[in-house]
């Protein structure tokens, strides 16, 4: 099997085991009370990509894989299964729900180093498993909040967002509209010398 191959199986045998936890863990049962904080950890995903689209501190290494798909699959699917998982197991009580976060913020980071020393995902821009750790903390955290305070919640977000803007310099500029239309062969050119330089 080429490397290629194996590589595309990394991805999808961590798509499948985020969904088979889930499973496992029955927690469709808890759908009902936490979709608010599911979408919530989708969109500001999807706004990650949005605003850094030419500044992307961290991405999955698409390998041939279509990453426009990679993407997608991640924001509505594993990154959500992934925020569910961890809601309907947290604790009720404040010093075990510290030691749960704590757990579930190691965990995920030792997963997340794994993948990139495996090459799935690579970190640019002064990024490192540091940061990463950070936002697991942040997006386990604000998506439990988020179930009840909302508003706080969305403040909160904003100015973590302005932080990372700030921290990893990312360029924030309005575009004129006919640029738009080359976005897609900007987006083509970048992947693809992604994967070239790899």
């Amino acid at each position: 099997m080429s490397k290629i191959h194996v590589m595309k199986w990394k991805h999808l045998f961590l798509m499948v085991l985020v969904l088979v936890l889930n499973i496992k863990g029955k927690t469709w049962r808890d759908i009902p009370k936490y979709y608010k904080s599911l979408g919530y950890a989708s969109i500001i995903n999807a706004i990650y990509y949005k605003l850094c689209k030419r500044h992307l501190v961290w991405e999955f290494t698409p390998n041939h894989f279509n990453w426009r798909l990679l993407r997608i699959i991640h924001i509505f699917i594993v990154t959500p299964l992934l925020v569910l998982l961890f809601l309907s197991k947290s604790s009720k009580t404040g010093f075990m729900q510290l030691g749960y976060l704590i757990k579930w913020v190691f965990f995920s980071s030792i997963v997340e180093y794994i993948a990139h020393k495996q090459r799935m995902i690579q970190y640019k821009h002064g990024w490192n498993i540091f940061w990463s750790g950070v936002l697991y903390l942040m997006m386990y955290l604000y998506s439990l909040l988020f179930s009840k305070r909302p508003v706080v919640t969305c403040f909160i977000s904003f100015c973590s967002i302005v932080f990372f803007i700030k921290k990893f310099k990312v360029p924030i500029k309005s575009k004129h509209p006919f640029s738009r239309r080359f976005d897609a062969i900007v987006d083509c050119f970048y992947h693809s010398r992604l994967e070239d330089l790899l």
